[in-house]
């Protein structure tokens, strides 16, 4: 108990001190002078953000030749690095920006006349993809002759957030199927309300689907992760405020365009409240409305089950893998160690991203496996890797004269290694085995990139949700240490208990 007491103390204390030195760099931040009407003159030498790879980085270039471009990962960390002042401005198409303005007052933007975008959904580049897109523009055709396309795009693209769920789960009962990338950190056009998809692409879909009696299967993925699954055939349909190009048409069978929206360059302006209303806001936002901490409870779980299963099952993978590499049998012996030697050059020289990436989009790309099942596999790889090497290590580091040892006592092979190698070997194993699985439950963030919700993907949402800058981060990063700091202990516990030299002397005098 005292032992989890000072877990929680020190994460408490160690939220806190995050959390000050967040809202300390967001109130030194200049709001600038803001303003629709700023010209765009002041950002010709200025730092502009954009996210990695997206149309918008290309278009700052163009406009602004000599100002420095910095790329992060998604809108929400470039929102981050706006309100900190870390860049001056960002390029956005219009409905992203009132949807962002929604929550963010203090933003300000001005029109950038010499670009505009064009908005769709985006299917598969064969006689299926060629199929579903005639029967979108078909959709979409006919809402914009009713009048109930511009009725959505007024409704989900407006100043005022809409307050609706789109009952997906409505669509069970239909006779066919369809599997589709949404990627929710792209709000107004997917999102999530209430831990359900929601936004204009969504409402879109359903009556699709309800006019063309599909049920769908939905993957929350990264725009990226969307298109590469689109390509290998994962996906029939991509949604996420696809803007098309003529180099994306290339790979991309995309529908006719629902809208052409004018292109806008955010800037912060003035505003903002005081450290701790800002800090009670957050933490209602993160955790509170819509009841996110449902999310975060769920994503906790992802997490640990992944690390459990990859643990245990690499575990088993490595040790199986360096018994059948001292069997006995010759030929058993020389085609493990051959494999084993390929197996882990392979598995250590790639990146886990990389090796997750390829197991779900090219290796079980035409199968149902989750995304959940396919990073246990990929984390049980890795792991038994690890096991295997560090196994042929710590073994080959006990000193030859114990099995000569147990020879002359007329020990066999097998019970030598039992019973005098392995549990020798094991006092070294455990120090590195232990670091490992806390290395591996921090790598499992990744595995947001495949279709699972773990714990650092929920942080993503729920910061694309609601364009918090700093606290889900923080959030996630005090939950990630309460994890890795738990399982260290319960491990070091474990190790202390079991090892004979540190058996209390009362013990000792027993044994």
């Amino acid at each position: 108990m005292q032992a989890v007491k000072k877990i929680l103390c020190a994460a408490f204390a160690l939220l806190f001190v995050l959390a000050c030195f967040a809202g300390c760099s967001g109130s030194e931040t200049d709001g600038g002078t803001g303003g629709g009407g700023e010209e765009l003159s002041r950002f010709e030498n200025a730092d502009l953000g954009v996210v990695t790879g997206s149309l918008f980085g290309g278009y700052s270039k163009e406009q602004f030749p000599d100002a420095e471009i910095e790329e992060f990962n998604n809108f929400a960390d470039v929102l981050m690095a706006l309100k900190q002042g870390k860049v001056d401005g960002t390029m956005l198409d219009r409905p992203n920006f009132n949807s962002v303005k929604r929550t963010e007052s203090e933003l300000s933007c001005v029109t950038v006349p010499a670009y505009s975008v064009e908005i769709g959904f985006g299917f598969q580049k064969n006689e299926g993809g060629n199929e579903l897109r005639g029967q979108m523009n078909a959709l979409l055709e006919e809402l914009g002759g009713n009048g109930k396309l511009q009725e959505l795009l007024d409704k989900w693209y407006g100043e005022t957030e809409p307050q609706v769920s789109v009952p997906l789960n409505e669509l069970s009962d239909n006779s066919k199927s369809l599997k589709v990338s949404i990627d929710t950190t792209r709000k107004p056009f997917v999102y999530r309300y209430n831990n359900e998809p929601v936004g204009f692409e969504i409402e879109v879909l359903y009556l699709f689907c309800e006019k063309y009696d599909y049920k769908i299967t939905v993957e929350d993925v990264s725009f990226a992760s969307g298109l590469a699954g689109l390509a290998g055939g994962k996906y029939d349909l991509v949604c996420g405020g696809l803007y098309m190009t003529p180099e994306r048409k290339e790979s991309v069978n995309f529908s006719d365009p629902y809208m052409k929206a004018d292109v806008v360059m955010a800037f912060l302006g003035e505003g903002g409240g005081g450290f701790w209303g800002s800090v009670g806001e957050s933490f209602e936002k993160t955790f509170v409305r819509e009841g996110r901490w449902k999310m975060i409870l769920e994503g906790i779980g992802t997490t640990l089950l992944i690390s459990l299963c990859a643990v245990l099952g690499g575990t088993v993978l490595g040790f199986l893998l360096y018994l059948a590499s001292r069997s006995k049998y010759k030929a058993l012996s020389a085609f493990a160690r051959g494999f084993a030697r390929v197996y882990s050059k392979i598995i250590t020289g790639t990146p886990t991203l990389v090796v997750l990436m390829l197991l779900f989009y090219v290796v079980f790309g035409n199968t149902d496996l989750s995304g959940v099942v396919v990073a246990i596999i990929g984390f049980i790889l890795t792991f038994g890797s690890f096991v295997y090497t560090q196994l042929k290590l710590t073994v080959e580091g006990v000193d030859i004269g114990q099995t000569e040892a147990a020879y002359a006592l007329g020990y066999g092979r097998n019970r030598t290694f039992f019973r005098i190698i392995l549990p020798q070997a094991m006092k070294m194993f455990a120090p590195a085995y232990s670091a490992e699985i806390v290395s591996l439950v921090k790598a499992t963030s990744v595995v947001g990139y495949i279709a699972v919700e773990d714990l650092t993907k929920v942080g993503d949402i729920i910061r694309s949700n609601t364009y918090e800058a700093f606290f889900p981060l923080i959030a996630v990063a005090v939950i990630y240490f309460l994890i890795t700091w738990g399982i260290s202990a319960l491990l070091d516990l474990v190790r202390r208990k079991t090892d004979p030299r540190k058996r209390k002397r009362k013990l000792f005098l027993e044994a």
